[in-house]
């Protein structure tokens, strides 16, 4: 099975950062109450998901590396007629064993079984459990008995590694795979952005575009990849503004920062528009200034380079726009050293993306930034927000502008995922009519 050997590889590149005679152990999410007894729809552990591809609650997967020989062990709950009959059927542990292509495969009420002798004679433990699991108390409490063994000479695990900065590092570097995965949840963001921008006039309400790009989502199997921001007028400015409940205004900008995510891989796309489909000079002026730092930006995503330094290109011709228009006074360089832009401007100008839409990848190694390479994916999202305050004219009051693309470093230069989404005001502007 092709799917299954793609995790089965992932699962063997893991192996070999592990040290001997250790294990990791990981557990799936867990189901979220809503309220009462309702539940949210249920989201995998994305590092599970990195592992298995295995999409339900209830499992724990262990990778045990003894003598230099791996096994993995999928533990999954038991088919039950209560599942059955609320939930769907549960696989037995022999076709998900073969499906998910692991060494081994039990019921998850099972693991006080194998722990014992899996734990027996292993020096580390690789795993990243919550300080509330039931496994981690069940750990300690296992490793505690074995340690009164030491008169009979039984090695137990002395050094606890975090999991989850391995597999960060592992997960940094998209395979073909994941990036065609990203690709397609790209394209379904894309084609939801146009249909916004068709829909969009003045007297609809936030919500009714909210619905319009889930609609769009659903359409493609996908879902949102995170709650979008549908944020028109003064909403803009707040940058993470989802309540999506406002009346949209002639003369307004709507700043949407939304996407999809499909088969648990993440896009992310902002694009700022007119209410009623055309910019006015002042607004032009801002947009104009946003998008030229983002261009700029996204030349500079080049291998070799660094994050850090394309948020400093971002930063240098949003600051001097700035000073163009007045907003900001004095020279440039006394603008940067005292960081007066973070008035307008107050957040990085990109994120790691993946199977989590901020993918929690380290940005420093020996503290220095991470050089981009081939396969890294991340987010250029330069924006500037300006918020009613008598020391700014009026005429630029609430407005609220950020441009945001998902880029792909090759060896032959950035590649936009998402630049079938219009952001030059030509563009925007022919698309709304």
């Amino acid at each position: 099975m092709k799917e299954a050997s793609i995790y089965f590889k992932r699962r063997k590149k893991l192996s070999r950062l592990m040290q001997n005679n250790s294990i990791v152990i990981l557990e799936s999410a867990t189901e979220k109450t809503r309220n009462n007894d309702s539940l949210f729809r249920y989201r995998q552990c994305s590092n599970f998901y990195y592992l298995t591809g295995y999409n339900l609650p209830n499992a724990t997967l262990f990778i045990i590396k003894k003598n230099n020989k791996l096994i993995s062990h999928f533990f999954t709950k038991k088919p039950n007629k209560h599942d059955e009959i609320w939930t769907g059927t549960l696989d037995n542990s022999t076709k998900v064993c073969k499906t998910l292509s692991m060494d081994k495969c039990n019921y998850i009420d099972n693991i006080n079984m194998y722990l014992d002798s899996y734990l027996k004679n292993c020096l580390i433990i690789y795993h990243s459990l919550d300080k509330f699991s039931d496994l981690k108390q069940l750990i300690e409490d296992k490793t505690e008995a074995l340690q009164k063994k030491y008169r009979q000479g039984t090695e137990y695990p002395s050094k606890i590694i975090s999991l989850n900065k391995i597999l960060h590092k592992i997960r940094l570097i998209k395979s073909s795979d994941e990036i065609s995965q990203i690709k397609k949840a790209c394209d379904i963001s894309v084609r939801a952005h146009k249909v916004l921008m068709k829909e969009c006039r003045p007297g609809l309400n936030e919500r009714y575009l909210e619905a319009g790009l889930i609609h769009e989502f659903s359409k493609s199997n996908a879902t949102e990849a995170y709650t979008s921001i549908v944020a028109s007028g003064k909403n803009a400015c707040t940058l993470h503004y989802i309540e999506n409940n406002s009346t949209m205004k002639s003369g307004d900008l709507l700043l949407t920062d939304a996407a999809a995510e499909y088969l648990n891989y993440a896009s992310d796309i902002t694009r700022t528009i007119p209410v009623n489909g055309k910019f006015t000079n002042t607004q032009k002026s801002i947009y104009n200034i946003v998008l030229n730092a983002q261009k700029q930006a996204i030349k500079k995503c080049k291998i070799g380079n660094n994050l850090k330094n394309i948020h400093a290109e971002v930063v240098k011709i949003l600051t001097k726009g700035l000073i163009k228009l007045g907003l900001l006074k004095g020279k440039l360089e006394n603008a940067l050293k005292k960081e007066d832009y973070k008035k307008f401007y107050m957040h990085n100008t990109g994120h790691w993306m993946g199977l989590d839409v901020h993918d929690p990848c380290e940005y420093l190694e020996d503290k220095k930034p991470i050089k981009l390479e081939p396969g890294m994916i991340f987010t250029v999202e330069p924006g500037l927000y300006i918020k009613a305050d008598k020391s700014i004219p009026k005429k630029f009051h609430n407005i609220g502008i950020r441009i945001e693309d998902d880029i792909l470093i090759t060896k032959k230069g950035p590649i936009i995922l998402t630049s079938g989404a219009p952001k030059d005001i030509i563009d925007i502007e022919k698309q709304m009519q």
